[in-house]
């Protein structure tokens, strides 16, 4: 094998070494990423819940005249 075709071969084995590893870095960053996300949207959700609850049992005592 001639040295420059060995040389271009090694380059394009680490370039695509070296793109694996950092689509592999960048989806796993992404799953944590969307772990984070996804619990805060959860606890945005819960907090919602408990506000839409207090605002019905106020306009249900309006309905009742109790305000």
């Amino acid at each position: 094998m001639d040295g420059g075709i060995a040389t271009v071969l090694a380059a394009v084995v680490v370039s695509f070494g070296t793109l694996v590893g950092m689509f592999y870095s960048m989806w796993h960053e992404n799953r944590r990423d969307h772990g984070i996300v996804s619990e805060k949207l959860d606890a945005v959700n819960d907090g919602v819940a408990r506000v839409e609850t207090k605002i019905d049992s106020h306009i249900v005592d309006h309905a009742k005249g109790m305000l």
